[in-house]
């Protein structure tokens, strides 16, 4: 009979732990409505966070995500989960998925392939096996209202753009340190780092120790579209450096030299890690035509070697939050073929070159 008893008390403990946690447990969509970015003709992408906090004492475990795609019309089109099952789990190829007492932390959507019909998104969260809460997501369409087209006229490798793996994707700015600097946001969040390249594919002479052994060190740098320089640097060092404090008063330092063209209220160009004094004549207020040098590729600020950092976003503070970018006018280079692309956005890994 005592059996049966602590049995029963072990089932009620465990179910007021559930309820307990489940009340106290909050997830939030950041942006709330993601936008639908455009990778090719029949594909899209989703790039946003969840950023979930753990209010109660209890630990709390992820061990499954699940998504279900709706059309405009309710209908199901998709359904994928995470799960703690097998050998290796797939829910492991989250890396925060424990919650230890009171806790915020972020989670990057792990199912960015986005169906052209979606409509809505239902995220099912199971936490301790037993802990459910549902979170609908749904997604805005994105319409560049110009085309823009590349800031480079050279072969370029896309070194790093913003698919799931990506740095700039992976900006965690629940992180601490990052957090007591004042961003609220991923600024990055559609960002592209540009390499240029040889004939060849290749990015350097030599072992690539010096700047001047890049091919594209002091490179022309081009504006996208017509706009307003906004903000701008050209004093520092090609020296790879910044300040990290000075980010929480001006969140531009990480770029070293930048120059922001503002093409209207919420559309920002940022061109980064430029060379020291190469943007002549440039100042804020100087009106900007599509096309125009605006300066040159260095490695100033975070910058490992010369590139061109490049993103849109919709404002320059700490609270700002990336946006696509769609480029016309240019070849994807294969091989010893080239082919004419369509303007929609472009992936990590590929070799362009503007028309």
């Amino acid at each position: 009979m005592k059996t049966i008893q602590s049995f029963a008390v072990l089932i009620f403990g465990l179910s007021a732990l559930a309820v307990n946690a489940q009340n106290k447990l909050t997830i939030e969509c950041k942006p709330q409505h993601p936008l639908k970015e455009k990778i090719n003709e029949q594909q899209y992408s989703l790039n946003f966070d969840f950023v979930i906090e753990n209010q109660s004492t209890d630990s709390l475990k992820l061990t499954r995500l699940e998504i279900s795609v709706f059309d405009k019309q309710n209908k199901l089109i998709q359904q994928k989960f995470l799960d703690n099952n097998g050998t290796a789990p797939s829910i492991n190829t989250i890396p925060n998925i424990e919650w230890n007492s009171v806790s915020r932390k972020m989670l990057f959507n792990p199912f960015p392939d986005l169906n052209s019909m979606t409509n809505k998104l239902e995220y099912t969260f199971v936490f301790n096996d037993s802990i459910e809460i549902k979170k609908v997501v749904i997604p805005t369409d994105y319409e560049q209202k110009s085309d823009f087209n590349l800031p480079l006229k050279n072969k370029i490798l896309v070194y790093d753009g913003h698919d799931f793996y990506s740095h700039h994707r992976r900006f965690d700015y629940e992180f601490a340190p990052i957090k007591q600097l004042g961003f609220t946001g991923n600024f990055m969040r559609y960002a592209y780092d540009f390499v240029v390249v040889d004939s060849e594919g290749k990015k350097f002479l030599s072992k690539g120790e010096n700047d001047t052994d890049w091919f594209g060190f002091g490179t022309d740098v081009l504006a996208v579209a017509d706009g307003e320089i906004a903000a701008i640097e050209t004093n520092k060092k090609d020296d790879k450096t910044f300040d990290i404090p000075s980010l929480k008063d001006n969140p531009l330092t990480l770029y070293g030299n930048y120059i922001v063209i503002k093409h209207n209220d919420n559309l920002y160009s940022i061109y980064g890690h430029l060379k020291s004094q190469s943007a002549i004549g440039m100042k804020v207020g100087n009106k900007i035509k599509k096309g125009q040098k605006i300066a040159s590729i260095g490695t100033s600020g975070s910058s490992f070697f010369p590139h061109l950092h490049f993103e849109v976003r919709n404002s320059i503070n700490h609270q700002a939050e990336g946006l696509p970018s769609y480029f016309k006018n240019y070849y994807l280079i294969l091989g010893s073929n080239k082919k004419e692309a369509t303007t929609h956005t472009i992936t990590t890994g590929d070799i362009i070159q503007s028309k």
